[in-house]
């Protein structure tokens, strides 16, 4: 699964939820805030526990990798502010507009300079399996994972594409073993119709009737029957 693509569509579901928070007033406010919240409190950890640590000690992305860490700490210490308020005063307000503004900019260098140096630490493979890590604790945490997301990497559907499902080296071996299977099979049916075809040449008179058994009878055995048939 491609991790860059999950991480695009929290980002996604996070814009539409300010779009509705800032629609909405007093109570209602407040509870589309905590979905903010809970979108975003997931969304960090996945992104703190399995693809930040992936790229945190490679030279190429440490700094913004970092960087990132302290931007998370920043948007959830607005959160908890946030959270504890009962009606969404003027104070509020400011404090939400500065959360916004801080994932906006998380989001716009993310997506940029950070999904960029990550392509670069990582192999097509490892992008891959990360995804499908973030994506299984991202269930298992009660989030949910769009199919669009979900469809299989390019290596899997390749692989599946050309070993019906299996994959490397194993799927390229069983069929391998099952041409090799057909071969032998075919061989020890041809050696036995060669030996059966042998040893009926090798036995005329076995199985034959008489006329055909006379017929494959040398012509001077004959003669010389005729001849013992006639002295006696």
């Amino acid at each position: 699964m491609d991790p860059f693509e999950l991480l695009k569509e929290d980002h996604e579901t996070v814009s539409k939820l300010f779009k509705r928070i800032e629609t909405a007033s007093g109570r209602v406010k407040l509870i589309r805030f905590r979905k903010l919240k809970a979108v975003l409190d997931l969304h960090t950890h996945i992104e703190e526990t399995i693809f930040y640590p992936a790229l945190k000690n490679a030279d190429e992305s440490r700094d913004i990798t970092l960087e990132a860490y302290e931007e998370h700490k920043v948007v959830k210490n607005l959160l908890a502010k946030l959270d504890g308020a009962k009606i969404p005063s003027d104070t509020w307000t400011a404090k939400f507009t500065v959360l916004k503004e801080n994932i906006e900019h998380h989001v716009e260098e993310e997506e940029g300079e950070l999904f960029s140096k990550a392509r670069e630490v990582l192999t097509t493979e490892q992008a891959e399996a990360l995804g499908d890590q973030m994506a299984e604790e991202k269930e298992k945490q009660g989030g949910t994972v769009s199919a669009k997301v979900k469809k299989p990497g390019l290596i899997k559907t390749v692989v599946k594409a050309l070993f019906g499902g299996g994959t490397g080296k194993k799927a390229g071996k069983k069929e391998t073993e099952g041409k090799a299977g057909k071969t032998k099979a075919a061989s020890r049916k041809k050696s036995s119709r060669k030996q059966s075809t042998k040893s009926a040449s090798k036995k005329p008179g076995k199985g034959m009737t008489a006329k055909t058994r006379a017929k494959a009878t040398p012509k001077s055995s004959s003669k010389k029957a005729a001849a013992k048939a006639k002295a006696a």
